[in-house]
């Protein structure tokens, strides 16, 4: 071993006949290191100034005493045996203490007090808890446990025990609960700072920062763990502290310093302190592989095993000789006759110096710092196929207690499955998790298939979920719910397990149970993995949910609340994916049970009747996410059933007794409109007009009539109940067709004439909007497809969503694409060139879009100013008034909560239908009656499907109005298309006279039996060009 600085060469016990320091050796301030033929190899030492102590690799621990004498030296004593039962592993001292503490190999803690007898003192506090390294600072201790939990005790005058609280100190360990779940493989500790390091690399200081020993950027203490985010993705694999600056060394042999630089100790060529991580520039090119910091002064061993030191040279302790140099990185001058030796090892502390050595042949290729991730790392898949092997019962003891020491410690599961090619792991991050979860899932497969490993494996995450953070302190300690969502895939992909929800529920708990930010982090984590991974991932939690409501009895308890939370969460992460990655909405819909659909929409209506009830609905309009366009439209379809219900039997009683006792009629007990086929829209507005001029104005709610049973009647031909259907979807049909049209004037609409909007000229005062929210809303609510050539922006504000500038392309496809151009292709310059400004004509009309800055020039800066204000005037502030009431005449008749279950696209298809193409489905599915249903084909069916498949695409869209009454077919019903053929009837039996007749209410085609083709393309094709359809 070489040795230098204060007393470097004393103290230690020679190996005899070697005639204590070699010849070359001199004084120890004046030339560099000495070789110590110690006859032994040193494991571990640790130096400061009272006492120096050391392991040799058989596992043996020596004390010696550092003293001062009479004129002011350090002078050291002899080596003493440290008597214990157990090996050593390693040891640490205090710079200002005279206690030293060793750690056994078996992970207990044991303290000698050098100014007493050499007598070994186990830390009761840490017993039963095995430790796998022990860091010491001036007056305080840091231990990190098997477990990758934290313990700290000593003095805290500074923070340096990170409780989170100034308090004098601790005189038993006491556990520093912000590090729990990270997965932790380092602790290191020095004057009054404290570190960890984890297995990604993530540095987190505590303690004094006065030097800026923490590397925060600031000379603020910190009494709890502190993420150094400077260090993020630099791959450390080890840290060294002195006094008050501190070290770190990176996977690919860099060196970076902080803190004070009093004494060059930075490798700066300055002697100024760092606030912040500094690259030491000067071993740039050398591969460092090894570092170790004393008081004042820095050593670094690079990979050509020469070892190098800055700082402090005062006691000679950099090895220099008589170079005085101390800011600069220089080589420590060593005795040339090490040709059969290399460097192993170095250690620091105090003023002093180490470097222990071996033969070529037994240097290996692991230096300290690499080794200290690979033992520390706790590689669960590695452990499982253990665990799952045949084993006796005291096996089985063994394998159960490394069970709960794994699955009870998040930070045990966090250093496990992580990407381990080209160390990716080490560029975790808040947008990347650094888990390779396909090995997770390969092992966690081996666990489920174990009755008995899966049931302690269960058991202790149980126990570990209710001890997590709401915020650990490093994004590594979140990888834990990562892990157990695949825990839980892999769980329901078993079938004996499917219905077991209690570790769902728990996790759930966890989740929900995290700060805003980790919540952040893992949605940015779970939206950038594989699409397929994500829809597993919510599958967990729909599966358990499925279980829970699939009950007899339904709980509405917290459990069952906070798995919905969990898909709601998931949802909102999701939609604010990028597209290519986002997963289709449809994806979190859950098969609802009617009758528990029947049951929530029943607790909703109580709620919203009765606003005091504890009972609330699960799903109903809390989370619509989960609710299929089936599953809304049910449940908006039945609550206007039982509506219609309600109104009819409020208005029976209020006529009752009105009319003093006198029975009403049916028809006072329906929302009637009798209006003329010559003047349908005017005849609806005047009618609408007039119940509205009947209502009551202190009730928002009032008309009620219009919840009634609709019942339409032309020219007074009081039909009966069977034909209402058919004169309900006629008068839809006709009333929207002419109000839509740009003859009723009520409307603008784009350049193609394809798409409506609201003028920007109309007022709130014009009755006829208000009405046309009442019709859109009679038909959503009576279950009638119209025709409403609105834009998606329409629906998007009924359900209080932005329009964007997508729905400007959609409106307006040449004003939305310069937008679009202005926003996202032109440069700065081409948009200066435009001499644009924020004035526009919109419906007509020169608008000033900041009207406080007239003639306000579009530049590169405020483009996107002008794009937004553009879209918003165009869809808000230029139609603000009508549209709001168009939006109370739609509410006044459906519910504005039922509404909101939709999407506004799904909304948009509920109320307009879907274009239908299949006419091969049409075909198959048609069926034949009386002479017609033949097999073969009847000719004359033949003869028809010839003539059909002849027809142009809008002449199909017109046989599908006139056979069913759509001109789109409902959006849940486009498989339901279908069409019954049979002969027409007719008594002279000249069928070439008449034409196609058809019951639209049953989608019956009456077919004459034509005699030729052509005369039934005839027949049928005026038949459809007719502006009336044939009907009955």
């Amino acid at each position: 071993m070489f040795s230098w600085g204060e007393e470097g060469h004393r103290g230690f016990r020679l190996k005899q006949g070697s005639g204590g320091v070699n010849s070359d050796s001199g004084p120890p301030t004046d030339v560099g290191g000495h070789r110590l033929n110690l006859g032994y190899h040193i494991a571990d030492l640790s130096a400061g100034r009272s006492a120096l102590a050391f392991v040799k690799s058989n596992g043996n621990a020596f004390v010696i005493r550092t003293s001062e004498s009479k004129d002011g030296r350090r002078v050291r004593g002899k080596q003493k045996f440290v008597k214990c039962k157990e090996k050593i592993q390693a040891v640490g001292c205090h710079d200002d203490d005279d206690v030293v503490t060793l750690l056994s190999e078996g992970g207990k803690v044991l303290c000698v007090d050098t100014t007493r007898a050499y007598n070994l003192k186990p830390l009761e506090a840490l017993c039963n808890i095995q430790v796998s390294q022990v860091a010491c600072g001036s007056q305080h201790s840091v231990a990190l446990t098997k477990g990758g939990q934290v313990y700290t005790w000593g003095r805290d005058s500074r923070g340096q025990l990170g409780q989170g609280r100034s308090e004098p100190g601790a005189g038993s360990p006491q556990h520093i609960r912000s590090l729990s779940a990270l997965p932790l493989v380092q602790v290191a500790a020095g004057g009054e700072q404290s570190f960890g390091l984890s297995v990604s690399g993530g540095v987190f200081g505590w303690g004094g920062n006065d030097r800026g020993q923490l590397g925060l950027g600031d000379t603020t203490d910190r009494h709890a763990p502190t993420p150094v985010h400077c260090l993020n993705m630099k791959t450390t694999i080890h840290i060294s502290c002195g006094k008050d600056h501190t070290a770190i060394l990176t996977k690919n042999g860099a060196v970076f310093t902080f803190g004070s630089g009093q004494y060059g100790q930075l490798g700066h060529n300055s002697f100024g302190d760092e606030l912040r991580p500094r690259l030491v520039a000067e071993l740039w090119g050398a591969k460092v592989t090894e570092i170790a910091c004393g008081r004042h002064h820095t050593l670094v061993l690079t990979d050509s095993k020469r070892v190098y030191s800055f700082g402090c040279g005062e006691q000679g302790q950099l090895g220099h000789g008589e170079e005085s140099h101390p800011s600069v990185v220089l080589p420590v001058q060593l005795p040339q006759d090490t040709d059969d030796a290399q460097i192993r090892n170095i250690f620091a502390g105090g003023n002093c110096s180490f470097a222990t050595c071996a033969s070529i042949e037994d240097v290996g290729e692991e230096t300290n710092a690499d080794g200290v991730n690979n033992k520390t790392q706790h590689r669960l898949d590695d452990m499982i196929d253990k665990w799952t092997s045949e084993c006796d019962s005291k096996q089985w003891k063994k394998i159960k207690q490394e069970i709960h020491m794994t699955f009870s410690s998040a930070s045990c599961l966090n250093t496990s499955f992580l990407e381990q090619r080209k160390d990716k792991h080490f560029q975790t991050s808040p947008k990347y998790s650094g888990l390779t979860l396909s090995v997770a899932r390969l092992a966690f497969e081996k666990l489920v298939k174990n009755d008995n490993v899966f049931a302690e494996v269960e058991a202790a995450v149980l126990l570990l979920l209710p001890s997590l953070e709401k915020k650990p302190v490093g994004v590594e300690g979140l990888r834990i719910y990562l892990l157990l969502n695949e825990l839980l895939h892999v769980i329901q992909s078993h079938e004996q397990r499917r219905t077991s929800t209690t570790l769902a529920e728990a996790v759930a708990a966890a989740v929900l149970n995290l700060s805003a930010d980790s919540l952040q982090v893992i949605g940015d984590w779970w939206s950038s993995l594989p699409p397929s991974t994500m829809v597993e991932h919510v599958n967990v939690w729909k599966q358990a949910l499925s279980v829970m409501l699939s009950s007899e009895s339904v709980p509405h308890n917290s459990g069952v609340r906070n798995l919905l939370l969990v898909l709601q969460y998931m949802y909102n992460v999701n939609s604010r994916t990028a597209e290519p990655q986002r997963m289709p909405e449809t994806d979190f819909c859950l098969l609802i049970d009617k009758n528990f659909l029947i049951m929530d929409l029943q607790l909703w209506i109580l709620r919203s009747q009765l606003k005091y009830m504890d009972a609330e609905p699960l799903i109903l309009c809390s989370f619509p996410i989960l609710m299929d366009l089936g599953s809304k439209k049910f449940v908006f379809d039945l609550n206007a059933r039982y509506t219609k219900v309600k109104e009819m039997n409020c208005m029976y009683w209020e006529t009752f007794w009105a009319w003093q006792w006198a029975l009403p009629l049916p028809q006072d007990l329906l929302f009637e409109l009798d209006l003329r086929r010559a003047s349908v829209l005017g005849d609806t507005f005047e009618q609408l007009a007039a119940v509205s001029a009947a209502a009551d104005p202190a009730d928002p709610a009032d008309p009620n009539e219009y919840k009634l049973p609709l019942a339409v009647y032309f020219d007074e031909n009081f039909t009966n109940v069977d034909d209402q259907y058919l004169y309900r979807k006629d008068f839809f049909h006709e009333v929207f067709h002419e109000m839509m049209s740009a003859e009723s004037g009520m409307f603008m609409f784009n350049d193609s004439k394809t798409l409506a909007w609201f003028p920007s000229k109309a007022t709130e005062e014009d009755q006829r909007y208000f009405q046309f929210g009442v019709l859109c809303g009679l038909a959503l609510y009576n279950q009638y497809i119209i025709h409403l050539p609105f834009p998606l922006a329409l629906f998007k504000k009924l359900l209080s969503v932005k329009p964007s500038l997508g729905d400007m392309i959609e409106f307006s496809p040449c004003v939305g694409e310069s937008l679009l151009n202005i926003l996202e292709v032109c440069e700065d310059d081409v948009i200066k060139n435009l001499y644009m400004d924020f004035v526009i004509n919109w419906d007509g009309t020169d608008v000033d879009l900041d009207p406080k800055n007239p003639e306000k020039p579009l530049t590169g800066e405020n483009k996107k100013e002008f794009v937004d204000a553009y879209v918003t005037h165009a869809f808000n502030t230029s139609v603000e008034g009508v549209f709001q009431e168009f939006k109370r005449g739609f509410f006044q008749v459906c519910d504005q909560d039922l509404v909101k279950l939709f999407r506004p696209k799904e909304l948009q298809e509920v109320l307009l239908g879907k274009d239908f193409h299949d006419w091969a489905k049409l075909k198959q599915n048609t069926g034949y009656e009386g002479v017609y249903n033949t097999t073969p084909p009847h000719p004359t069916i033949q003869m028809f499907w010839e003539v059909f498949d002849e027809l142009t695409e809008d002449q199909k869209k017109a046989f599908l109005w006139f056979v069913t009454g759509f001109e789109r077919v409902p959006i849940l019903g486009m498989e339901t298309i279908k069409m019954t053929v049979k002969v027409k009837g007719v008594g002279d039996l000249s069928y070439d006279k008449y034409y196609p007749q058809t019951h639209t209410c049953y989608s019956i085609l009456e077919l004459p039996l034509y005699s030729t083709k052509e005369i039934m393309q005839s027949k049928l094709t005026e038949a459809l060009s007719n502006n009336r359809r044939i009907y009955k």
